[in-house]
């Protein structure tokens, strides 16, 4: 079997790419005060529902309300994370210099993730990076782990979906990459429940930590 030839790497955002958790604990925190909720979570079990967003983390708070206030509680936070986006937020090390590397050798590198828009593109504004190919929650009407914004964000780069890796920490991440062909990496330092086995996944390859993801990224290209 010839060697696949990579000529685009495409990440997940919160928990692959950047370390959303500090800010998104913190809204979620203000949103439980404000509606005087007598819940007990640590920061621990916060984290690992980050990559769930906003609906999820609310469903962790608030288990037991209807549809209609889960929403209203939703924009809450929201508005709340809006306001103190990227506090604490980082890009993960060593993956700043990856990205430096894939702009070097012109490799094309991009974002699909489930994040609304208007939070995505304050986001990378925020942190600096520059990124030409991004695909967001609310960008088309189908949403991770359905392939289709995977394909797009291929058919932006005019490559074909084969010749790409994705990078993911949810399952929804890996079932998406899988779908649409791609060559899939697990993000395991990503923001993962205690319930959850990425190995049964199924993805490529599994990246036990930033360091080590940039290494699998490297030898994937391998290393011009």
């Amino acid at each position: 079997m010839s060697k696949t030839e990579y000529n685009a790497v495409l990440f997940d955002l919160d928990g692959t790419l950047i370390d959303t958790a500090h800010d998104m604990i913190y809204a979620l925190k203000e949103v439980i005060n404000e509606n005087n909720n007598d819940i007990r979570l640590s920061d621990e079990e916060m984290r690992n529902c980050v990559s769930d967003g906003s609906l999820g983390l609310i469903k962790l708070a608030f288990p037991s309300i209807s549809t209609n206030t889960i929403k209203m509680l939703q924009n809450e936070f929201l508005d709340i994370y809006e306001n103190n986006l990227c506090k604490k937020t980082m890009i993960f090390e060593p993956l700043d210099e990856l990205l430096n590397y894939l702009e070097i050798y012109n490799i094309k590198w991009g974002i699909v993730t489930n994040k609304p828009c208007r939070m995505t593109l304050k986001l990378l504004h925020k942190l600096n990076l520059d990124c030409s190919y991004v695909i967001s929650g609310d960008t088309l009407s189908a949403r991770k782990p359905n392939p289709k914004p995977l394909y797009i964000a291929c058919e932006l780069m005019s490559i074909t979906s084969e010749n790409a890796i994705y990078i993911g920490d949810a399952s929804r991440d890996i079932k998406a990459g899988k779908d649409a062909k791609m060559t899939t990496i697990t993000a395991n330092y990503g923001y993962i429940k205690h319930n959850d086995d990425p190995n049964i996944w199924g993805a490529d390859f599994n990246a036990t930590s930033p360091s080590h993801l940039s290494t699998l990224v490297k030898n994937l290209l391998g290393e011009f």
